[in-house]
Formats: structure tokens, sequence, C-alpha cells
């Protein structure tokens, strides 16, 4: 168990991982989408060690539990942390929107196959397009959410999150061992 885990999410929250990486706390994503569409100024007091949103009389941070004596907040999220989430949601999007593109083709293609193959459809141009339109209709909204939004999700989280951790521990690395971070580079 990591020292960033907190207690189980209610059914109203969404997942957070425990695999020792406290990015991002939902505080803290939300301040960088407001900041990327300018609606929030960037500076503010942020957590030291996950830069959750904090504020100036905060003892600890509630994401991670990191006292501010330990390490004191900073007033602006670091770029790297920025370029980690744009880099997270463009992962977990490539996927998403790539298993609904395959659900949208297998939508296209399976009715198409079922009335070329059925000879009484195939031979009738309307009884045909009469089964087509509702398999097509119901295929269209099935397999892309299927796809898209439960495998491609599940896929698409895992990787970002795997690319997420890994900038994180570059991040630590070099933030808390100037010399060795910049070596391993």
């Amino acid at each position: 168990m990591s020292r960033y885990r907190l207690p189980e999410p209610s059914p109203e929250e969404r997942y957070r991982p425990d695999d020792g990486c406290p990015l991002f706390s939902p505080r803290l994503e939300a301040h960088l989408v407001a900041v990327s569409r300018g609606e929030t100024p960037e500076r503010g007091t942020f957590c030291g060690n996950c830069y959750t949103p904090i504020s100036r009389e905060t003892k600890a941070c509630p994401h991670c539990g990191e006292p501010t004596t330990q390490r004191p907040p900073v007033d602006i999220v670091p770029a790297r942390i920025t370029e980690a989430l744009r880099v997270q949601r463009s992962t977990e999007s490539r996927w998403v929107n790539g298993f609904a593109y395959i659900g949208v083709l297998i939508a296209m293609v399976l009715p198409l196959a079922a009335v070329l193959g059925i000879p009484t459809l195939k031979d009738s141009l309307i009884l045909g397009t009469a089964v087509y339109a509702p398999l097509l209709f119901i295929g269209m909204r099935v397999f892309p959410a299927i796809l898209g939004g439960y495998v491609g999700d599940r896929k698409g989280f895992a990787a970002a999150r795997a690319k997420t951790r890994a900038a994180w521990e570059q991040w630590v690395a070099e933030r808390d061992h100037p010399a060795r971070g910049k070596s391993s580079a």
C-alpha cells in the first residue's frame, strides 16, 4: 500500500488508483483544465509534493497527506506536471476514439454481411433494406459504446496511467535529487 492511499471512494466519486503516484487529484485536474481554457490564473497555492490546490493555512495536503512543514507549498504547478496531464488525456482520448471507430466499422460491416449472406435478403432490396437499417442503427449505438466506452476506456486509462507514473517518477527524481535526475536523462 502506498503512502498516498486514501479512504475508498464513494460510488459517486471517480476512481483513484493506488499506484504510488499522487497525480492527479480531482482539484488539481480541474485547476489545470481551467488554466488551459483561460478560466483561472495559473498562480495559487499548491501542495509542494502532489501540487493539489490548497489554502495558505493548510497544515497537510488533503490529497497526499504531505505536511506543509516538510515540503513547503508552491505558487505555480510545474510545466512538466501540466504536460503530464495533457499527455494523459491525449492518450486516453486516442484509445477511446480508436476503439469507438472500430465499433463503427463493425456496426457497418456485420449488418451488410448478414444482408448479403442471407439469400432472401440479398434478392429483395426492400426486405434487405428493412433488415439492414435497424441492424445498422442498433449496431451504431451498441458497438462503439461497448468498444470505445468500456474496452477503450480501460485500455486507455491503463496506458495513460503508465505514462503518468513514468513522468511522475522522473519528475520526483529530478526534483528531489537534481544532480542524479540530470545524469540519468
